[in-house]
């Protein structure tokens, strides 16, 4: 969702779309709810990323909507306590889909473009530098990266002021991964945004929504 009523303001809806029915003679039906499968995050112009989207208070998300035998794609979003209309298509081998949004009711008053992709799987090595909020330090931090059916897991290397491999899990949706596990001999739980256009998994405490670090492919 790209703001044309606050430019520079931005949100990402990473979601695990499902489709029922449909098919080359009648429409299909879109849904998507819960944290397994639809995350928000928040883009705002001075940087950052807020886990939740940037309309309060932080509650439920839905995504609900309809793609016609037309490719003609219309969703409702709720936002927390807003709701927006989505109107746009599918193109290409329908991978894609752009169009508009506009206000349906709330008082988080924005409208404006939006542009979806299918994604691939995340995986792969990961490095850079960390700096932990449940412990003092920073460290040279590797990731390994494993996406499953039904799960993701992030084998964590640290060396510096930690020297440990740990080993988290969770789920994964887009290209957002919420893991959880013990790190620096405490419970942690950690979001994880991978940018594509970068090959870079931007590191979260998901507990404070704290920028624990950038880590990037070789």
């Amino acid at each position: 969702m790209q703001s044309l009523e606050k430019p520079g303001y931005s949100t990402l809806i990473e979601t695990n779309l499902q489709e029922t029915g449909g098919g080359t003679t009648s429409s299909g039906t879109l849904s998507a709810s819960g944290a397994s499968q639809l995350i928000l995050i928040g883009q705002h112009p001075s940087g950052g990323l807020f886990f939740g989207g940037n309309c309060s208070p932080v509650g439920t998300n839905s995504l609900t909507g309809t793609v016609s035998t037309a490719d003609a794609v219309s969703l409702v979003l709720t936002e927390n306590t807003t709701v927006y209309t989505f109107t746009g298509t599918l193109t290409g081998l329908n991978n894609t889909m752009s169009g508009t949004y506009v206000l349906t009711s709330g008082t988080c008053q924005d409208t404006g473009n939006f542009v979806g992709q299918q994604v691939g799987q995340i995986s792969g090595t990961y490095a850079g530098t960390l700096t932990l909020t449940n412990a003092s330090g920073s460290d040279n931090a590797s990731a390994v990266l494993t996406e499953s059916p039904g799960g993701f897991t992030e084998a964590l290397t640290l060396t510096g002021t930690h020297n440990e491999t740990d080993t988290l899990s969770g789920i994964v949706v887009g290209n957002v991964f919420s893991v959880a596990g013990t790190v620096a001999e405490s419970s942690v739980t950690y979001y994880g945004y991978y940018a594509p256009s970068e090959k870079a998994v931007f590191m979260v405490d998901a507990s404070n929504d704290t920028l624990l670090g950038t880590l990037r492919a070789p």
